[in-house]
């Protein structure tokens, strides 16, 4: 009878840290859960992101461009004007 009662309270014991672990398995996978979703969503971050940056780069670049050709007009112009001024003076004085 005593190995009876030692074999059941042992068995309940067994059972108790079977639930305790089945219940850590419960935590651990919901919080597995959370970390995927929270991966997916920084991935997703990281996508936008990466394409604000490839925008704004591309932006930049025509920016970049622009200004180069704003300075070329610009240049253009000046020699326009001065071409203008000379042949006026060449005009007047002639």
């Amino acid at each position: 009878m005593e190995r009876a009662e030692a074999a059941e309270a042992k068995n309940k014991k067994l059972e108790q840290e079977i639930l305790n672990k089945e219940q850590d398995i419960q935590s651990l996978n919901h919080r597995l859960t959370t970390a995927e979703a929270e991966l997916d969503k920084a991935e997703g971050e990281l996508k936008e992101a990466k394409s604000a940056r490839a925008e704004h780069e591309s932006s930049k670049e025509a920016n970049d461009s622009s200004q180069r050709k704003i300075q070329l007009l610009e240049e253009e112009l000046d020699n326009a004007e001065k071409n203008l001024k000379e042949t006026v003076e060449r005009c007047v004085y002639h």
